[in-house]
């Protein structure tokens, strides 16, 4: 009896141990299960991380990358470029003074013996650099230049009036007063400045005054500046813009060489000189 209790107990202590190993081996088979999974889950998580970095770089990088795209030239460097070509030592405007048209902006030139004409002008379309066609637009300013002038050219192109004395005056501003006197059923305001004399011309039989315009002339002057003359400059504007008039004349010399401009508007005479390269 004694060794059948004995057995008994035994095999139960056997059966639990075994129990309780397989009970074992099953967890750490489950733990190791789920390591691999978790495993798995981290190099696809990393994967994917690498792969949008990857990604973000690329668009960065191609973001980065500068435009191949350059700048439109603008109508008045093209043509400036052409006619750099046939007046390589000519003083030419890089701005075409216009509010408006610029992208219609032709130009054609004449050159005879030492003076070259270049006239700009709009037109219904952008015309090919100094086409016959241009010839039938009116231009809204001419630069004319003089090589190598003489004493008597320089004279007629310029036309400088020495300041004038023992006239009523005007003051233009607090720095400026211009003299004014009448003639030939014309008016004249006049003043000198560096190197310069203006002359604003009105129609006294219209009735225009020529000191509001002298006033608008002098502000210009002072926003824009003229070209430096080496010897004498002139500008003269007439009261009256009709069309296709150059009302407004501007002349200075550089060197031996002589210019002149003439333009519908006071204004585009101004920004064209001051961009004289």
């Amino acid at each position: 009896m004694k060794n059948k209790f004995g057995i008994t107990a035994a095999a139960i202590l056997v059966a639990l141990s075994l129990s309780a190993c397989s009970s074992n081996n099953s967890n750490q088979s489950s733990s190791s299960s789920s390591k691999a999974t978790s495993s798995k889950v981290e190099k696809k998580t990393s994967s994917q991380s690498s792969s949008s970095t990857s990604s973000s770089s690329s668009s960065t990088s191609q973001s980065s990358k500068p435009s191949s795209q350059s700048p439109k030239e603008s109508r008045i460097s093209k043509l400036t470029s052409d006619l750099r070509k046939v007046f390589p030592n000519m003083a030419l405007p890089t701005n075409d003074g216009l509010g408006q048209g610029s992208s219609k902006l032709n130009v054609r030139y004449n050159k005879s013996g030492n003076t070259n004409i270049i006239y700009y002008s709009v037109g219904n379309s952008a015309a090919d650099f100094n086409a016959a066609s241009v010839k039938n637009e009116k231009p809204y300013a001419v630069l004319t230049e003089v090589t190598n002038a003489s004493s008597s050219e320089a004279s007629d192109l310029i036309n400088y009036i020495p300041a004038q004395s023992g006239l009523p005056t005007k003051k233009l501003d607090s720095s400026t007063t211009a003299t004014i006197q009448g003639a030939a059923g014309q008016r004249y305001l006049q003043w000198n400045s560096d190197n310069y004399s203006f002359v604003i011309q009105a129609s006294s039989q219209l009735k225009e005054d020529p000191t509001d315009r002298g006033k608008k002339v002098l502000a210009l002057y002072k926003q824009y500046g003229l070209p430096k003359t080496s010897n004498k400059g002139s500008l003269h504007v007439t009261v009256g813009d009709s069309v296709g008039s150059l009302n407004t004349v501007i002349a200075w010399q550089d060197g031996s060489n002589v210019y002149q401009i003439q333009a519908h508007d006071t204004e585009t005479a101004f920004k064209m000189l001051a961009s004289l390269k």
